[in-house]
């Protein structure tokens, strides 16, 4: 697969944005006939244009080199970044799982609190990447303990899916372990990373809300993957299932 480039994000970051390729252009101030030159790469993009970009918070490092987050200083990226070193410093426990990411306040536990468990059931994998129907097969344990400070209100509320494949790479990674609290609302999945259901079966995907064309997209952080978008009758083509509540990764 060739490398990505400048062309080819802006092509993605348009997607993203669920925008026709006029209005892309007539928002941000430049000629259709430079936006595709932009695209074919025959034209690197002018400062200006550039600049309206970085406004939106669109992180142009991410868009000239490929590194980095679509979005500038994205909240759920780089809190997992800072767990992720916090990990990287702490001793290595053999075949125990790491939380590396919450969506509730993490404390440092006591050692009464770690006593404090809970074991809950893994219901199978859940596709980072296409939609797949769930499994019953887990390769590790079948279940998980997870200390109950991490879990806020009635434990019943959870899920918990082994994740099988890349499409959230880098944040979220294959086989790690997400727990999902069920939630149905929508509204209260924008700009979070959330379990899934459509007709092809279950993903976990970044879901973000387009009130003004009535549109949910399901968005991917691995670029190789395509964007989803769910047209206005959203309860026909997908169900949500719930956010993510807990991130888990053996070592």
């Amino acid at each position: 697969m060739s490398k990505r480039t400048i062309g080819d994000r802006l092509e993605h970051l348009i997607k993203t944005m669920v925008m026709k390729d006029y209005e892309f252009a007539e928002k941000y101030h430049i000629s259709r006939a430079s936006l595709i030159r932009y695209k074919q790469n025959e034209r690197y993009p002018d400062p200006e244009f550039l600049l309206l970009l970085s406004k939106e918070k669109i992180n142009l490092h991410w868009l000239l080199t490929g590194q980095g987050s679509m979005y500038f200083k994205d909240d759920f990226e780089e809190f997992i970044k800072t767990n992720r070193s916090k990990q990287e410093k702490q001793p290595d426990r053999e075949t125990q799982p790491q939380i590396i990411n919450s969506n509730h306040t993490i404390q440092d536990l006591s050692e009464d609190d770690t006593r404090k468990t809970i074991t809950l059931p893994i219901v199978g994998d859940i596709a980072s990447g296409s939609p797949m129907e769930i499994t019953d097969q887990y390769n590790i344990s079948g279940q998980i303990e997870i200390p109950r400070t991490y879990l806020k209100g009635n434990p019943k509320n959870y899920i918990v899916f082994q994740v099988n494949g890349r499409s959230m790479e880098p944040i979220i990674s294959h086989a790690d372990i997400v727990v999902i609290k069920a939630n149905p609302i929508w509204e209260l999945a924008n700009n979070q990373v959330a379990a899934v259901r459509t007709n092809d079966g279950v993903t976990l995907k970044k879901v973000q809300i387009d009130h003004n064309r009535q549109q949910i997209i399901l968005q991917p952080f691995n670029l190789d993957f395509p964007v989803l978008i769910l047209d206005s009758d959203w309860n026909h083509d997908a169900s949500l299932i719930g956010t993510i509540a807990l991130q888990l990764r053996f070592y």
